[in-house]
Order: C-alpha cells, then structure tokens, then sequence
C-alpha cells in the first residue's frame, strides 16, 4: 500500500535532501565531523529563534524539552503561572505539577487565545509567581497567542518567560532575544522539517542565572551540562547523530530559502487553506488561527469518517480532534516542507473526501477559493 502523504500538525513530510542524511555511515559523536554539525545546528536555530544565547539539543520530543524547562528552571516551591487553551499546553501544568511547582492557571475556551487582561490579573491577584509558562501555537485547536505581549506583562511581574514554540518556530515569527523570551522549546518534527527525536531549548542570561542558583535535582536534562558541553560542539551523553545530521540539512535548507520567505511561504499556505476550508462550508475553530495547521469544523459525526476516507482513498493523513473536541473538528496541517503545489494536493482530497460522504454536491468550490488566496497573497 501506498504511503499517505502527511498533512498533519506533525510529524510533517521531511525533505528527500533531508532524509538522504539518514542513509550515510554513521560517525563517532566525539569526533570533529560530528562536532562541526552539531555546531553549525546551533548555529542555525539561532538564526531562526533570533537569539544570540544558548541553545541545546536534547535526544528527546518536545515534551522532554518541556520537561527539562521545567526542571532546570523552576525549584522545589515556586509559583507558577500556566496558560490552558487546548490539549497541549495543558501538559506545562501537568509537568509543573509533577514537580511539585505552585500552579496558577489561567484558562481561556479551546479556540481563544488567553486575554492579555487575564494574565495581568492573575499575576497581580497571586503574588510571587516567578516563572511564566505559554503556548504560542496550540497544535490541537490551531491557536495563536500573542507571546510578545504576554512576555511582557510577565516580565512586568519579574516572572521568567518560558514558551512552548514547538510548532510555531518557522511558521511565524518568533524573535527570542527582542520579545525577552527566556526559554523557548521546540522541535524537530515540526517546522524544523526533520524526523522525529530531536528537540532545542534557548536559554537567556537570567534563565541561566536561575539555573546557576538553584533548580530541581536532575540528571539527563542537566542544561547546564548541555549548555557548557555545546560551546565545544559535545553533548554530555550520547546524541541523536544520525539527527542531528538530519537538522544541520534542514537549517541549511531554511537558510537558503531566508527565514522571512519560511514564514511568508507559512502565512500563505494557511490563508489559502482557510479560504478553501470556508468556501466547503465547513468552520474554522480558531478564533486566532496558527499558521501551522488549520482546525476545521465539520458536520457533526462527520470528523472520523472525513479523516478515514481522505487517508483511504486518497492517500492524505490529516488528524481529528483531541481531548473534548475528539470527533468533533480536523485539523489540516500545512508546517514545515510544503508549497502551493501541496496545498493544492490537501484540499483535492478533503473536497473529494466531502463529496463521497454526500457533505458537500460537487468538486471545484474549495479549489477555486484555495487559487484565488494564493493570487490576492502574490505581490
């Protein structure tokens, strides 16, 4: 059987440039090949964070970066604020928790981003908070937060800024060092075009002074390991090589085509698939819609079986909903390695997938408003 193409919030479809690494003889990680990689990875999540700080790999997904985020930078007894708004950035709450870290949460419906006026009463109504944890692209209703401006308000509140950016590095702007991002986490599988198992942290000075001064205990996810070991181009323990030759392919790539044409290319891409998602009647969830994937909202009882026969006789894997919005929406992904050619590819089989299943009467409403984006977004 033929493989389905993923249109999914990721893992996304990987380069063949990219997926050609993984077929090259394996090196030593302590040798100056793999060292000169795993500088020039750093090197390159640099340039697409915009940052100038530390940045670490961790042979882990994202939610161990998370993981080692809240471990280095939160100690035994903290306050934390927490923003829920899907599925995802739930789990900063559930790892908080985990470790025993105070946990204010603040919530908003899934589809809404959190109110800037909500986290500013949160913090003056629950003195002592001193770590901030966000979402800026939450994957399972395809919400965007305004992260500049809730590090601010944080900031405000001498709270360090640690943000989920997992599936919002490359299909948005991000801008570490100028938004005052203290942490932000991300990962492979996701913009980034690369395979699953990788994931990258940045530290500013304060989260490293924070760290300096004291943290939960831990061992793997020591970043202040990572972070002395990565200045020489080392990683205290053995690393992902094959993935993190992987990534150094990726970051040339994105280089190459220019971060600013990354997110445009993005920005583009999603406008089209919103036009087409409207023009099938079906709605869109977000009230602040991601980039990286387009939350659409069917018929009811229709989710399971648009997902299923786009998969089965179309050979397009796209994703249902999560948690409560399970059965209820699909998300159509469009992050990382995909043009308008591809997009036209997603929206074929979601109309054909509509047709067979009697939702909508014909072929051409969808692609018509897909092409029509694509023409008013060309300069």
């Amino acid at each position: 059987m033929k493989r389905a193409k993923l249109f999914t919030p990721g893992p996304t479809e990987v380069p063949p440039e990219v997926l050609e690494t993984q077929a090259r003889p394996l090196v030593h990680h302590r040798s100056d090949a793999f060292r000169k990689a795993h500088l020039e990875v750093i090197e390159g999540l640099r340039y697409i964070l915009r940052t100038e700080g530390p940045v670490v790999l961790l042979a882990s997904s994202g939610t161990g970066a998370m993981e080692a985020a809240v471990v280095n930078l939160t100690r035994p007894g903290d306050k934390a604020l927490v923003t829920v708004n899907g599925k995802f950035s739930e789990r900063w709450a559930e790892i908080t928790r985990t470790y025993g870290v105070k946990t204010v949460v603040v919530e908003a419906e899934w589809g809404e981003s959190v109110a800037p006026e909500a986290i500013e009463r949160a913090f003056e109504v629950n003195p002592g908070v001193s770590v901030f944890f966000t979402t800026h692209s939450e994957t399972s209703t395809g919400v965007l937060q305004d992260v500049e401006t809730l590090a601010r308000i944080a900031h405000d509140h001498d709270a360090l800024v640690i943000v989920d950016g997992i599936s919002s590095v490359c299909a948005h702007d991000v801008r570490v060092d100028e938004w005052g991002i203290d942490c932000m986490v991300g990962g492979a599988q996701k913009g980034v075009m690369t395979p699953p198992g990788l994931s990258f942290l940045s530290l500013s000075p304060q989260a490293v002074r924070k760290m300096t001064a004291g943290r939960h205990p831990c061992y793997y996810f020591d970043l202040l390991a990572a972070t002395r070991t990565a200045e020489k181009g080392d990683t205290p323990y053995t690393p992902a090589i094959t993935l993190v030759f992987a990534l150094q392919r990726a970051l040339q790539m994105i280089r190459e085509e220019g971060i600013e044409k990354v997110i445009a290319r993005h920005a583009a891409n999603a406008r089209a698939v919103r036009a087409a998602v409207r023009a099938l009647g079906l709605g869109l969830f977000a009230s602040v819609p991601s980039n990286a994937t387009t939350a659409a909202v069917p018929p009811p009882d229709k989710a399971a079986a648009i997902v299923r026969t786009m998969e089965e006789r179309y050979g397009v894997k796209i994703t249902g909903g999560q948690g409560k919005l399970k059965g209820k929406i699909i998300r159509l992904g469009h992050l990382g390695w995909y043009d308008r050619d591809d997009m036209v590819i997603l929206i074929s089989a979601l109309e054909a997938a509509l047709v067979d299943l009697e939702i909508v009467p014909g072929l051409g409403a969808g692609l018509e408003a897909l092409g029509k984006a694509y023409r008013q977004s060309t300069p």
